[in-house]
């Protein structure tokens, strides 16, 4: 850094502050109140007193700030500090070793972050009589420690990605010497040196942890930690040195084009390298991953990410309480609606990446709401969204891609790596060219980075890989071996079959259930579904990790890709699959969804066993406002053979889904499919439930009189039989119809009765009551009577409530107050009732809104206004009907003619 005419401040380590003639004599309340400017910029005078003179009154403090303001301009800085009646900043050029490395971080410069590195925050400051500070100190302390780890974390992934394991050692060593005790360090220290075939040194680092932990604390490292220390003591001493994870090579346009871009979609088959690439580019990123058993879950992959995280330290608090409501509740259904839930989790992403590329991995498996909360992160300022795909699989997913559409993101397609390629990275591991192996290797393989990768850790398995001088070799180097002679297995699934044979039967079993449960899996699962205790079958995928086929994940295990997991399933029997599916549905562990349960009873061929659940997780989806999943699932129910009563709530809530999602055909065969359910339960509840339904349908097409005819037939014939609640639900669809009619006493007399039978009992009918009461006085010109009865349909919801009822009496509390020269009144309605309708995804409904808005702009003067609102009311109103184009067309009219009155 230059000196010249530059302010520098050192805050990690011990604090040291340089002007242009060298170190400053800065010490005291003095320098805390220069780093405290330094780092949050322009400060109120009230606030620095307080914070620095939190024992003394306010008089005091304030001149005491004073003198200390004026010890800062007499100490040299007197051409940065500006000081004005009432606060005190930095001007000019400031250099701060803190903000310089975020800002390092946020532009992914990995080796840049890292050398600004350099220990504690403020180490050894300390300022008597300054509680604030201390504070405030020890808040970005703790800060500062993060992203100094995430620094050299991100160092480490850079050097791994060029193949140069001293840097990887060397940063895992520094991030050590800031926090002793962190053990994702030491793993990551002991994985490197035992993949670089240094056991001894790798069980060293081991040691040196459990006699600091021992001595410091009095505890032992993590299960994790343990479990690694294992796999590395009992693994057979090598013949050959282990075969590293691959340097990232031949793709060096590819990481170019992906950091130039804010969002790309990788696309490529399996193994082809996609992740490899993703990561390498991204140094250190966040990484969320689709996964088959969470694609029928609304934000699956999402909520599976965020819980899986030790705690919510990294969450800004304001966020914290919506976080936790939205993870702790059922199915996530912690918030209010649907968009809320998507703004919580995408601030949460941008909160956790903090400033590092947001990765998402195999797309084609993620269900679309944590996609939409993706871009919405981006949106709201992510550096970098990158995903990747396999597109024969994403082609199936039209609910992705309908989300991808709207964002359009550039695409990458990549290829399998060229002769080239694979003789560097050959050269890489190796130390040396080995043109020939290299050429039969790219000949078997065709380049695929995975088929290369399992032929080599296949080849040292079977002991043809030797170490010689600290490096691997093979007896094919030689420029004058027939490459042909090389022994690479015929197909990589036949290898990686090989290699889990070579572990035994019983391995076997328990990699088979862990594949068919997930791409991870907790032990005590499969070895319940296998029928061996937890602890044999510790020991079993234990070496299923020392043959690279699973690594740790938490307290469980992870495939280490999903090519491991298609051989382990292609060897399974139907029968042998469907009795581990069940086993596996049976055991599940607390908390695990509803849908997911529900999968493997159902390809357990446990039918009675899955539609409960398939019924529990719409109900999660209803939740979450996520109506087209909560459709799909209650289907499920119903294709898993649910009951007669139970298939017609299901088909009910279809109906009502269908309503949401605009989906006329789709309703009405959910009619006809109620109505030969009702014929076979010959219930007279059923019976006249299906009526009410049948009516509303009537009257949402204009056919008012078999809406009439149909009420009435059902209580000539059901009434004394029904309960209160079936009764009002016909007297209501009754007087919605005879009203739309305009027999206004005829209406009225059936909706008072039922208004009795529901205000104190049924809210939301007793809403739905109020609504069409409101609609006859409306219709007879009775505005100020109908606006009472429309806002008391609203108020008389419990509170919280998000519905199409709720959203069409607050139109029609917009519409009652703009008749009546309340403009304002009306705006703050009708705005409120667009907010909702567009939570509802209720299209047909905003039309109405839209149309009253622009009437409204009308009536306010605006002509330009309405006219855009007219235009979008045009797009959303369904053609043909009469119900927002009774407002729409005179004011099409009017616009059309010149400045007239605006229509009532």
């Amino acid at each position: 850094m230059s000196t010249g005419s530059v302010l520098i401040l050192r805050t990690l380590g011990v604090p040291r502050v340089t002007g242009p003639a060298g170190l400053l004599d800065v010490t005291g309340k003095s320098l805390a109140l220069l780093m405290f400017l330094a780092l949050e910029g322009e400060t109120p005078r009230e606030v620095l007193a307080d914070l620095l003179w939190s024992d003394q009154g306010g008089d005091a403090a304030r001149r005491n700030l004073r003198v200390q303001l004026h010890r800062l301009r007499g100490s040299g800085l007197a051409d940065w500090l500006e000081v004005t009646p009432g606060a005190a900043a930095l001007r000019g050029e400031v250099q701060v070793d803190l903000l310089s490395l975020r800002a390092a971080l946020a532009a992914g410069d990995a080796p840049g972050a890292a050398a600004l590195v350099g220990g504690r925050f403020l180490d050894h400051l300390s300022v008597p009589g300054a509680a604030e500070f201390g504070a405030w100190q020890e808040r970005v302390a703790g800060q500062a420690l993060d992203e100094q780890l995430r620094a050299l974390d991100a160092l480490a992934a850079h050097e791994a990605a060029r193949g140069a394991w001293p840097g990887v050692l060397a940063a895992h060593a520094r991030a050590l010497g800031l926090e002793p005790l962190r053990e994702r360090s030491v793993r990551a220290q002991m994985e490197t040196l035992a993949a670089l075939g240094q056991r001894e040194e790798a069980l060293d680092a081991y040691r040196a942890l459990c006699r600091r932990l021992r001595e410091e604390l009095g505890a032992q490292p993590l299960p994790a930690t343990r479990l690694l220390a294992q796999d590395i003591a009992q693994a057979p001493a090598p013949s050959g040195g282990a075969v590293p994870v691959g340097p990232l090579v031949g793709r060096a346009a590819e990481v170019a084009a992906l950091r130039a871009a804010r969002t790309m979609l990788v696309l490529g088959e399996a193994g082809i390298g996609k992740s490899r690439l993703l990561r390498g580019a991204a140094g250190d990123g966040l990484v969320v991953r689709g996964a088959p058993e969470l694609t029928p879950l609304p934000f699956g992959a999402l909520l599976d990410a965020l819980r899986a995280q030790p705690s919510l330290v990294w969450c800004p608090e304001p966020l914290r309480p919506a976080l936790v409501a939205t993870l702790g509740a059922p199915g996530g259904a912690g918030l209010p609606d649907r968009g809320a839930t998507l703004d919580v989790l995408a601030q949460a992403l941008l909160a956790l990446a903090g400033g590092r590329p947001l990765i998402v991995e195999d797309l084609h498996w993620l269900d679309a709401g944590s996609l939409e909360a993706a871009f919405l992160a981006l949106h709201r300022g992510a550096r970098h969204l990158w995903l990747s795909a396999r597109p024969e699989d994403l082609a199936g997913r039209a609910d992705v891609l309908e989300v991808l559409a709207r964002v359009n993101p550039p695409s990458l397609t990549i290829q399998e790596l060229p002769l080239e390629g694979v003789a560097e990275l050959i050269t890489r591991l190796a130390g040396r060219e080995a043109p020939l192996f290299s050429a039969r290797l790219f000949e078997a393989t065709a380049g695929h980075p995975l088929f290369l990768m399992e032929t080599l850790r296949d080849l040292r398995e079977r002991g043809v890989l030797s170490e010689r001088g600290g490096r691997w070799h093979t007896p094919f180097d030689a420029f004058t071996v027939d490459y042909a002679e090389v022994p690479v297995p015929p197909s990589v699934t036949q290898a990686i079959r090989g290699r889990v044979e070579r572990l035994g039967r019983v391995t076997r079993q328990l990699l088979q259930a862990g594949a068919l449960w997930g791409e991870a899996f907790p032990p005590a699962l499969v070895a319940g579904c296998v029928g061996v205790p937890v602890g044999e079958a510790l020991d079993e995928l234990e070496r299923a990790q020392a043959a690279r086929l699973v690594t740790p994940d938490g307290a469980g295990f992870r495939f280490g890709h999903d090519l491991h997991r298609r051989a382990l399933l292609d060897g399974l029997s139907g029968a042998r699959r469907a009795h581990l599916h069940a086993g596996l549905a049976a055991l599940a562990p607390a908390g695990t969804p509803a849908g997911t349960v529900a999968r493997h009873f159902e390809l357990g061929g446990e039918p009675n066993r899955t539609w409960p659940l398939w019924v529990q997780a719409a109900r999660e989806a209803e939740g979450l406002f996520a109506h087209a999943d909560a459709f799909a699932l209650y289907g499920r129910a119903l294709a898993c053979g649910a009951p007669p009563r139970e298939a017609f709530a299901a088909r009910v809530a279809r109906s009502e889904l269908c309503r949401h999602l605009d989906d006329e055909p789709g309703r009405e065969a959910e009619l006809a499919a109620l109505a030969q359910l009702a014929a076979g339960l010959d219930d007279a509840g059923c019976w006249a439930d299906l009526a009410a339904r049948r009516a509303k349908w009537h009257t949402e097409r204009d056919e008012y009189a078999l809406a009439v005819a149909e009420v009435r037939a059902a209580l000539e014939r059901f009434g004394g039989a029904l309960d209160d609640d079936v009764r009002s639900a016909l007297l209501l669809e009754g007087g919605a119809a005879l009203a739309c009619l305009e027999d206004w006493p005829a209406s009225a007399a059936l909706l008072e009765e039922a208004l009795a039978l529901t205000r104190e009992r049924l809210p939301v009918r007793a809403s739905n009551v109020l609504y069409w009461l409101g609609y006859g006085a409306y219709r007879t010109g009775e505005f100020a009577q109908a606006e009472r009865a429309y806002r008391q349909s609203v108020e008389v919801l419990p509170p919280g409530t998000l519905s199409r009822g709720r959203v069409l009496s607050l139109w029609k509390v917009g519409a009652c107050l703009r008749r009546l020269g309340q403009l304002c009144e009306a705006a703050q309605a009708l705005r409120e009732a667009d907010d909702s309708a567009r939570t509802l995804n209720a299209g047909s409904v905003r039309g109405l809104i839209v149309a009253e808005q622009a009437a409204l702009a009308f009536t306010h003067g605006d002509r330009e206004g309405a006219a855009a609102l007219a235009a979008e009311a045009q797009t959303l109103l369904t053609p043909g009907g009469e119900e927002g184009w009774d407002v729409l067309n005179p004011l099409l009219v009017a616009l059309a003619a010149g400045p007239v009155t605006a229509t009532r």
